[in-house]
């Protein structure tokens, strides 16, 4: 198989861990690709084969789809979440700090997202604003999640049980809403200035 060539005009987005392409010859799927080591990347994989085996309903997830070898290194394909629009769909980070959505906007709508990951047993490891995105769709948005999804402990039970699932999930929404409330508080400081 060719390797696949990307270059920085396909970057459409940089993690702490990771660098996140379009696809060059496939608009449903980007390319993430390692900074340092795939750790990150291995554990979602192993963790999207569990979800595929147990059925599990990822129809708000950024879902694994395989590796591909491009000139950076392996990359580990993963579907791009767009607007209907065509347009590569904007993280709620994005949105909040340019207030185009306010907090209470998203206060349900989050609410829903956190009980269908519990309801469907899915643990992320880090539920952050910049992993989420607002996906415009034809009769409204929907949240998406694009990364971080993995069982967050070494305990394999943890992905097995409701009430652990929950437990995991928890954490990480407090660690969310501080986030969140951190962006509007950065959003409302600009808009005093300007």
């Amino acid at each position: 198989m060719a390797e696949i060539i990307l270059t920085d005009k396909l970057v459409i987005g940089k993690g702490r861990d990771r660098i996140c392409y379009q696809h060059p010859s496939n608009p449903s799927l980007c390319i993430k690709i390692s900074i340092r080591d795939n750790k990150q990347s291995v554990r979602e994989a192993r963790y999207f084969s569990y979800l595929y085996k147990t059925g599990s309903d990822a129809r708000h997830l950024s879902c694994y789809r395989g590796t591909v070898e491009t000139n950076v290194g392996t990359g580990y394909l993963f579907d791009l979440i767009a607007d209907d629009s065509g347009d590569v769909s904007k993280t709620l980070t994005e949105l909040l700090k340019n207030g185009e959505i306010s907090d209470q906007e998203i206060k349900q709508p989050i609410q829903q997202l956190s009980d269908y990951l519990v309801h469907n047993r899915i643990c992320v490891r880090d539920i952050s604003p910049s992993n989420i995105v607002y996906q415009k769709t034809g009769s409204g948005f929907e949240l998406m999640i694009i990364d971080g999804v993995s069982n967050p402990g070494i305990y394999p039970w943890t992905i097995r049980f409701k009430h652990l699932v929950k437990r995991a999930n928890d954490k990480s929404w407090a660690s969310f809403h501080r986030k969140v409330q951190r962006l509007m508080a950065e959003q409302k400081q600009v808009t005093r200035v300007s």
